[in-house]
């Protein structure tokens, strides 16, 4: 059978420059790996602390495979729920201070549970634009009326909640958001939430681990423990595993149990990986160093940057240099893998148009020799492109 419509928009992606492919890695993800036989320094990975490959991990991983096998054989309904998913749901909870945790198979299956099982036809969600792909699809699932304010602006947020007339009201937020890595103005948020009596979802896959001063998440950083109604995250970035999970009250977990069909319909997570997690949890929670060693490569690069007459944006791992143009970004990011430095471009629709930009993501595992490197050689990449300190195509002289 011939599809043809296969072949033209494949043709079309690569005509606007936004065909993708995979690389391959035959390292372990860490802050030097090698991609199709070549070295490079790694600044495009979410293993913000370096636990993917930490020996205390990948030795709980083959124990518990010793101990409950690979797979967990069903969904957690039926015979799939192992001691070690009630051990790591009880952690996260406790981690959180929260009452209750509910694991997922990845954070997309999560952020789709969520909003697709509270959301109902006489509910209302209200999103903030730059959230996350998998927060945008649950809420085209979820069945609800979708209002979308402007980034972090919680005046228009406000706007849209005292208009609305919605028996059931959600906000969603990014909490570190994960193109640009700037964080959500979550006492503002949590302000107006109460005010209108809204539910507030908070993802944090980029911010456990990751935000000071435990690395335990937004509302932790801003002292609202407590005071969010769902929080969501994942184990796959600064965990360095794999999965997701939301934690709220006991109350509502029951409900996710028994309504989310994300959770009900799904295998349960390997149990191998549920061990490795808890492995992980571990390491942030007793090695306060590793957060404290992120920050320090941040300020390490922005300052190296900022020395260069560049921008550096964000607070956190995540650094957005704004390249412009498809093409210009995808040159950009391949002149730096000629350069041994590995940062990926960002194109439309991941991120807007004409606001192309390199995603580097900086890792508790850099030296301070690999970060001064990286901007050195993104300083040189973008001069080569002629793309000015401001992020626009400088004059050729």
């Amino acid at each position: 059978m011939e599809l043809p419509f296969l072949d033209e928009e494949i043709v079309a992606l690569k005509e606007k420059g936004r065909y993708r492919f995979l690389r391959r890695l035959s390292t372990p993800q860490d802050a030097r790996i090698t991609i199709e036989g070549k070295e490079v320094l790694n600044f495009s990975s979410n293993n913000y602390l370096g636990l993917a490959n930490h020996p205390e991990v990948v030795a709980a991983l083959a124990d518990y495979a010793g101990r409950y096998g690979v797979g967990s054989g069903a969904s957690r309904l039926i015979s799939g729920h192992m001691d070690v998913h009630a051990e790591l749901e009880e952690a996260m909870a406790r981690f959180k201070g929260s009452e209750g945790c509910l694991t997922f198979s990845a954070g997309y299956m999560a952020n789709l549970g969520i909003l697709s099982t509270l959301g109902s036809p006489d509910t209302t969600i209200f999103s903030d634009e730059w959230n996350h792909a998998s927060i945008v699809d649950g809420c085209r699932l979820s069945r609800a009326r979708v209002e979308v304010y402007r980034h972090t602006d919680v005046t228009h947020l406000e706007d849209l909640l005292r208009a609305s007339s919605s028996r059931r009201k959600i906000v969603v937020t990014d909490g570190v958001f994960s193109m640009d890595g700037d964080i959500a103005p979550l006492p503002d948020l949590v302000t107006v939430k109460d005010r209108y009596g809204a539910i507030l979802v908070v993802d944090d896959a980029h911010a456990v681990g990751v935000l000071p001063p435990r690395g335990r998440g937004s509302a932790d950083h801003f002292g609202l423990s407590g005071r969010v109604e769902i929080l969501m995250g994942t184990f796959s970035k600064a965990l360095g595993t794999y999965g997701a999970y939301l934690c709220s009250t006991r109350r509502m977990v029951e409900y996710f149990i028994n309504k989310c069909r994300p959770f009900i319909f799904n295998t349960g997570l390997p149990p191998a990986i549920a061990g490795a997690t808890l492995a992980s949890l571990g390491i942030l929670t007793r090695e306060p160093g590793r957060l404290k060693a992120l920050w320090e490569n941040g300020r390490l690069f922005r300052n190296e940057m900022e020395a260069r007459g560049r921008e550096a944006g964000s607070d956190t791992a995540i650094v957005p240099i704004l390249v412009g143009t498809d093409g210009d970004t995808m040159a950009v990011s391949r002149a730096l893998f000629d350069r041994g430095v590995f940062v990926h471009g960002i194109r439309p629709p991941t991120v807007p148009e004409g606001t192309g930009r390199l995603r580097l993501t900086l890792m508790a595992t850099h030296t301070a020799e690999m970060v001064r490197t990286a901007a050195a050689r993104i300083d040189e990449a973008l001069r080569e492109r002629w793309i000015g300190t401001n992020g626009a195509i400088a004059e050729k002289r």
